[in-house]
């Protein structure tokens, strides 16, 4: 005999863009990002994702949302420089905490700034690429992530090391 086992249907984050009226217990979110998407999870781990594509130099329009507490989870921040698409994304247990109120709109602002760090302990050296609040950060060009190569010099500016680094 087989038996199927039945599996609790895959949810997907809930699209947003289009709707545009408030209803009651909602509130709207607005950002910096002029194209781009941000991942939100509410208090009951539904996942939300609310996409911009504004062109130009119109501003983005603000997103319906329940009016609840949310965790900023991903971002995505896409741009073209001549006719070439780039875009970051950024991801992390929390980047940002956001409460949304019924009736009223909040602002999150993304830092879309690219953060380089290293460390240096013993012998042993750590390097990372950061998006805004620490998170995990990738760079892409044409839809795939571009080398980051790095040189480790000494006081004398001698190369010890070199490579392309592995991250995201």
């Amino acid at each position: 005999m087989i038996e199927y086992l039945q599996s609790k249907p895959l949810e997907l984050p809930t699209p947003l863009t289009k709707k545009t009226r408030m209803r009651t217990g909602e509130g709207t979110l607005s950002s910096n990002i002029p194209r781009g998407d941000l991942f939100l999870t509410d208090a009951h781990g539904k996942s939300f994702r609310l996409s911009w594509a504004t062109r130009g130099d119109a501003a983005p329009k603000p997103r319906t949302l329940p009016a609840g507490k949310y965790r900023l989870r991903t971002y995505r921040i896409e741009r073209e420089k001549e006719g070439v698409s780039w875009h970051i994304s950024a991801t992390a247990h929390t980047i940002q905490e956001v409460e949304v109120l019924a009736g009223k709109n909040v602002a999150l602002k993304i830092d879309a700034r690219i953060h380089m760090t290293s460390h240096v302990r013993g012998k042993m050296g750590r390097m990372s690429i950061v998006g805004a609040k620490g998170a995990g950060l990738s760079i892409y060009r044409a839809q795939s992530r571009i080398p980051v190569k790095y040189r480790v010099l000494d006081r004398d500016k001698n190369e010890l090391a070199s490579g392309a680094m592995t991250y995201g």
